[in-house]
């Protein structure tokens, strides 16, 4: 019986506090952080790159958004490791890596929904989904500059889902957030053996155009 006290009590004030937060303005964002890729394909490598972009919203009802979001990270001259069988052109895998240079550079766009919950008057927490389109750019050279492998503009849609923290400041248009998002996506390229993932981590700026 307590538990299901503190259930309602928890539920109420919970309708209650969204019940004072409108989401009545349009806003843009800029943002920058780090994004951990996941390359998926012949080679083990999990870049960690800096990241930069922006975002935008457009109020449909109370606390939903149209969401849209681009960000752009780049990494130049990583270890990674390309299996002997990919850089031999063998069908037959082995347990045997080798070591290589590698580059990337993707651009992220994403479209979807953000719903916010206002935790006080300072604090709000959202939550975002919707589908990920990818543009990847990736080479990789042997240490003598020979290059195996060399990918440009591969196009990739997926999906993704994301939490955004938001400080609000009092009397002031703008406010500050960090965002945790998830992407994933799946080609039909054969040298991309698994899915492509990335996780990003930003902090950034938000201002909104009518007010808030």
């Amino acid at each position: 019986m307590r538990k299901i006290i503190l259930l309602t009590f928890f539920i109420s004030a919970a309708l209650f506090s969204q019940s004072r937060f409108e989401a009545d303005a349009p806003f843009i964002s800029g943002l920058v952080g780090a994004a951990k890729v996941n390359l998926s394909g012949n080679s083990s490598s999990n870049p960690l790159s800096f990241a930069f972009g922006g975002s935008f919203g457009i109020p449909i009802i109370k606390n939903l958004y149209l969401y849209t979001r681009s960000s752009y990270s780049s990494q130049s001259n990583f270890q990674s490791f390309y299996n002997t069988s990919y850089i031999n052109n063998s069908l037959q895998a082995t347990n045997d890596f080798q070591e290589i240079n590698s580059s990337f550079s993707q651009l992220l766009v994403n479209g979807g929904l953000l719903y916010n919950f206002l935790l006080s008057e300072e604090f709000v927490i959202g939550f975002n989904g919707g589908v990920s389109f990818m543009v990847i750019n990736q080479e990789a050279r042997l240490r003598t500059g020979t290059v195996i492998s060399s990918i440009e503009n591969e196009n990739i849609w997926g999906a993704f889902g994301g939490v955004i923290v938001e400080k609000r400041w009092e009397e002031s248009d703008f406010t500050t957030f960090f965002e945790a998002q998830y992407n994933y996506a799946k080609s039909d390229a054969l040298y991309r053996t698994d899915a492509l993932s990335a996780m990003n981590y930003t902090f950034g700026v938000r201002y909104y155009l009518a007010g808030r």
